[in-house]
């Protein structure tokens, strides 16, 4: 394999008996890897078979990307390639399901007449069948045009910058709930549970001697919580809280070695052995009005409920859940925040008020990620 950049390491090799490892919180049990065969599908912009182009696939990593696989796609647009990945066991849950580190993919595909096409994609051992699985991925390019500049024959910062990654610490919104008069709520997020977090990515556009508008990377990395947080304190009053987990992202740079007029930019969160680093609850007051969401529950007066925090039926709850700034390279991204995989707990609890009034608690998605509450009467 090639390295890419600077950037990238191949996985190194395992070899001798097994053995158990511990890895931070986490247990890595050498003898149980998973493994993966990907096919990557090369498509341009009209579904067709993008031909033999040059595809990278790297592990999103703590410590920046590492290269997994390179090589050319055949005339069908197609790439294969094994992935190897360590079943590191982060929890166990009351129903026996046991939950494994995500492996964070990113896919670049690129031809040598400026075609370009990412795809940032999770692999999760949890829902995987071990040892041997499959995974199918689609990624289209298209070709980055570009205006050539008069600058570019003059000014060397037109050329490709070199490469860099910095990593950088982030107050993520992970929970969102209002309430109001003798409503209450308290939430539970256990071990085990998955934060999806958008990825972006931009373009140095070297003949027009510019980065091109930050853009959605065409996927989410994964973040799996490390330890259980959970509020025993009832949140009250006329207050919306805000849950934000500590997360850490990074910003690389990789140029495609076979292409020499673009490189790209990249900001993705990375799933660390000890998710969330802090956690906390910011508070800011509201009005009481109901959005009027059409996803809502009911809660009689005196009575308490659990509503699980589910999957967001549109991935991203949060159009902006957190705002990324890496200092020496000059750059600030805002992510949206999901949630995925396991569920965490909201509980709800109504108190006393005016006769025939009840709770109505609305969520904006169905996932109660977002969520506000006051009472109503039917």
């Amino acid at each position: 394999m090639r390295a890419a950049a600077g950037l990238a390491l191949a996985l190194a090799a395992i070899v001798g008996p097994p053995l158990i490892l511990l890895v931070g919180f986490y247990e890595l049990n050498v003898s149980g890897w998973q493994f993966v065969e990907v096919e990557v599908e090369v498509v341009d912009e009209k579904g067709m078979p993008a031909g033999p182009v040059y595809v990278a696939a790297f592990e999103l990593a703590d410590g920046g990307p590492r290269l997994v696989a390179d090589g050319w796609a055949d005339l069908k647009g197609v790439f294969k390639f094994e992935a190897r990945i360590p079943r590191k066991l982060v929890a166990e849950l009351k129903d026996g399901t046991r939950v494994y580190a995500p492996f964070n993919l990113w896919i670049i595909a690129s031809g040598n007449d400026s075609r370009l096409g990412t795809l940032t994609q999770p692999l999760d051992p949890s829902t995987m069948k071990h040892p041997r699985d499959s995974a199918k991925l689609k990624v289209k390019v298209r070709r980055v045009e570009q205006a050539a500049s008069e600058a570019v024959s003059t000014a060397s910062a037109c050329w490709l910058p070199i490469p860099y990654q910095e990593e950088s610490w982030a107050w993520t919104n992970v929970l969102q709930v209002g309430v109001w008069d003798n409503i209450s709520a308290l939430f539970e997020y256990p071990y085990g549970a998955q934060i999806a977090v958008q990825s972006k990515e931009r373009v140095w556009l070297v003949y027009e001697c510019r980065y091109s508008d930050w853009y959605d990377a065409g996927g989410a990395t994964l973040v799996t919580l490390d330890f259980t947080v959970r509020r025993w304190q009832w949140l009250q009053g006329r207050l919306v809280y805000t849950l934000q987990f500590e997360l850490k992202y990074y910003f690389v740079r990789y140029t495609p070695p076979n292409v020499g007029n673009l490189q790209i930019e990249k900001v993705y969160a990375v799933d660390t052995y000890s998710d969330p680093r802090g956690d906390r609850v910011l508070s800011e007051s509201w009005n009481g009005q109901l959005p009027g969401w059409s996803y809502y529950v009911l809660v009689d007066q005196g009575n308490e409920i659990g509503i699980p925090i589910t999957r967001s039926p549109l991935l991203y709850t949060f159009s902006v859940g957190v705002t990324v700034t890496f200092k020496n390279a000059g750059v600030s991204v805002g992510l949206s925040v999901g949630k995925s995989g396991a569920v965490g707990t909201l509980t709800i609890k109504a108190g006393r008020w005016q006769p025939g009034y009840l709770v109505r608690v609305e969520s904006s998605d169905g996932s109660y990620v977002v969520t506000r509450c006051n009472w109503i009467k039917p």
